[in-house]
């Protein structure tokens, strides 16, 4: 069983902006995920684009980055936030909770939209409008650091690879899609030290640890104590190679690499192993939420 009698109910960190009624159908399902390139800067940006260091401020805390409201590049029917959402699918990203530099007084949210779809903001690679937009949003929108060019070019090269899938049809949550979010993380990692960006290599480490911990909300209870403790290792191991030192340090691009090495050997064959008796499954998902 995913869990035994006496267990406590499973978190899941975006349930805090979910619309009542639409946990099962978020967290079981997502918009098919269609790029126009895979290329490393491409999967820099996605990473980015799912960690929410990257927002900072009171987004960063309540776990928001931009793929809460646009997963998979796409948009969220089911985001609901009190305060900023006046229906499901909708946000007012000039609301005060955010950042105080681009409150506006009103209460004014509009629909989410969907990256795939032609937008307010040209992306024309020639004309490059889309980066001072992504860091106006990242600064005065919520309150984030001022990002690197670096890290805005990926961002960018991201939003414009996104594309519409044929079919257009949601998709099933997996642990694939956390297991390629941590190889999109450590593709970042690289390019970013190839850069020379540190704060770039440091957003990336984060996101990869991001994903651990949404892989760790899928296996709950006692069944699960072996898998968490093992995800909870790997978090402190990135950690540990973030804080001996990203600047300058020409150490941490081999120490990243043993640290994906022994993941994948080490970790992710007992994680796939019992992915059908987690939380990935719809149907022990759905008992779990009741």
């Amino acid at each position: 069983m995913a869990a035994t009698p006496g267990d406590a109910p499973p978190t899941f960190e975006q349930l805090r902006w979910t619309a009542p009624g639409s946990e099962l159908a978020l967290l079981s399902a997502q918009p098919a995920s269609c790029l126009a390139s895979s290329d490393p800067l491409v999967r820099s940006g996605r990473a980015l684009f799912g960690v929410p260091t990257l927002l900072g401020g009171q987004a960063a805390k309540a776990g928001l980055s931009c793929a809460s409201c646009h997963i998979n590049g796409r948009d969220n029917p089911h985001f609901l936030l009190s305060g900023v959402s006046s229906a499901p699918g909708t946000a007012d990203v000039s609301n005060s909770f955010f950042s105080a530099a681009r409150g506006n007084a009103r209460f004014d949210p509009v629909v989410i939209p969907d990256l795939a779809m032609p937008g307010k903001i040209s992306r024309d690679v020639r004309e490059k409008a889309l980066e001072p937009f992504l860091r106006t949003l990242i600064v005065e929108e919520f309150g984030g650091a001022e990002p690197s060019a670096s890290m805005l070019d990926a961002l960018a090269t991201y939003v414009r690879a996104i594309r519409r899938c044929n079919p257009d049809a949601p998709v099933a949550r997996t642990l694939s899609d956390q297991l390629r979010g941590i190889d999109d993380g450590m593709v970042g990692s690289a390019t970013m030290l190839e850069r020379g960006d540190a704060a770039g290599v440091r957003l990336s480490i984060a996101a990869i640890r991001h994903q651990l911990g949404l892989i760790s909300e899928r296996y709950p209870g006692a069944g699960f104590v072996g898998e968490r403790a093992g995800l909870l290792s790997a978090s402190r191991a990135l950690q540990a190679i973030e804080e001996g030192g990203v600047d300058g340090n020409s150490d941490i691009g081999p120490a990243l690499r043993r640290w994906k090495g022994d993941f994948d050997r080490r970790l992710v064959p007992r994680l796939q192993r019992v992915e059908g008796r987690s939380l990935y499954r719809e149907d022990r998902l759905a008992r779990a939420l009741r």
